[in-house]
């Protein structure tokens, strides 16, 4: 079969295959809640402009929304649902 997916090293090797996307997403978050929390004039400006490109631009939408659903780069077995 494959390995225990409860085992100590096993998840610390996930923790580790993982760490860097979860930093980067709870980053982005908190950066996404400060941008839209703010209500002063240049940020609501810069931040409808920058909603506008991206949704003008396709190949931009798919980037963010492919980072987003972590679908780039390297995962870990368990995360693509294949056997330890």
């Amino acid at each position: 079969l494959g390995l225990d997916p409860g085992a100590a090293d096993v998840l610390v090797a996930y923790e580790r295959a993982r760490r860097f996307d979860t930093l980067a997403m709870a980053a982005a978050t908190d950066g996404l809640n400060r941008l839209f929390s703010n209500d002063a004039l240049p940020v609501r400006i810069a931040r409808d402009l920058g909603l506008g490109l991206v949704d003008r631009l396709p190949g931009l939408k798919r980037f963010f929304v492919g980072e987003a659903a972590a679908s780039r780069g390297t995962q870990p077995r368990l995360l693509r649902g294949e056997a330890l």
